[in-house]
């Protein structure tokens, strides 16, 4: 099957990567940088472009990447959908929940597949974790903690610098967070949050959630690391506690190199076999094959949008907020 790439950023190439590992051909990068798609381009024999709303009607492409800013994901996989294609997006799956709502009504009526890039799901370290919920290793969990946090991330124009695009750290990191929480146990029935987001590119957030299952987790997001990145787990059972610290395990960072050789975000990987980000690959295909469903939803995608509002809804008025 041939692919195309909309976005050739750091996500941008590390996906053409990995799909082209499960045998995809990549036939076209767009970039609205054209340099950025023509050297992703090069580096895999396709062709470039900077008009990447062609890219979703070319005829000899059979599935889209969409590896952008945020709010632009919406109309990208309308565009898509609406030519036919399979769609890869990353996440977040849209900047709104009726963003979210209106890709999903496009996919549905295109009767194309969808995936949205939820790598948390993939991720062998989050995955031993729920198979150790699932066992009853910590007994009834009523607590949950989880941490993430790195640098301020940069992007094409700065853009996770303007809020009003990216969502800070908020929306964009600790997305991720709400959306494993929710996979593991189910769905969130109330948000708060206290954030802090400044213009010097400090950012940090305290999410609770309150589970419909009665599980209390609190998501703790920063972008303000002067370097390095961190991810830990703490979940509490009247059995016992289930722990994870990426310091203290076998994890390591990938950089998005730029001029000067200074990383403008830090991507997590583990020293496995096959990347977490290539198992989304394996699953978006296997299910293209008709080998069953992935473990992401395009309802989920949505969800974590929902929970991800909330929390910014929640951190503006000082409330909670119920869904």
């Amino acid at each position: 099957m041939n692919l195309a790439i909309i976005g050739c950023g750091g996500m941008g190439g590390n996906h053409a990567q990995f799909a082209t590992n499960c045998g995809l051909n990549l036939v076209a990068c767009g970039d609205s940088h054209k340099k950025k798609a023509q050297a992703l381009a090069k580096r895999f024999g396709a062709e470039a472009t900077d008009d990447c709303m062609a890219l979703c009607r070319r005829d000899d492409v059979d599935i889209v990447g969409i590896m952008t800013p945020t709010p632009t994901h919406s109309a990208y996989v309308i565009a898509a959908a609406e030519a036919g294609k399979h769609i890869f997006c990353e996440k977040p799956f849209g900047r709104t929940v009726d963003e979210c709502l209106a890709a999903e009504a496009a996919v549905k009526k295109a009767g194309v597949r969808l995936f949205v890039g939820h790598v948390v799901r993939y991720f062998h370290e989050f995955e031993a974790i729920r198979a150790q919920i699932e066992a009853g290793k910590a007994g009834n969990v009523g607590f949950v903690k989880a941490y993430r946090g790195g640098i301020f991330p940069q992007g094409e124009d700065m853009w996770f610098r303007d809020y009003e695009q990216s969502g800070g750290v908020t929306f964009d990191s600790s997305i991720h967070d709400y959306d494993w929480i929710r996979y593991v146990f189910g769905d969130v029935e109330r948000v708060f949050c206290q954030a802090l987001q400044r213009d010097d590119a400090i950012d940090y957030a305290l999410v609770t959630l309150r589970m419909k299952s009665g599980v209390i987790a609190h998501v703790i997001g920063t972008w303000a690391h002067p370097a390095g990145f961190r991810v830990k787990v703490e979940v509490c059972g009247d059995n016992g506690m289930i722990t994870y610290d990426n310091a203290e395990a076998p994890i390591s960072s990938m950089m998005r190199q730029v001029e000067g050789g200074q990383p403008t975000m830090i991507v997590p990987a583990n020293p496995v076999e096959t990347s977490p980000y290539q198992l989304e690959w394996v699953d978006f295909l296997a299910a293209l094959e008709g080998k069953g469903e992935p473990k992401v939803t395009p309802e989920d995608a949505t969800w974590a949008v929902r929970i991800a509002s909330a929390a910014l809804e929640s951190a503006k008025s000082g409330e909670p907020v119920t869904l």
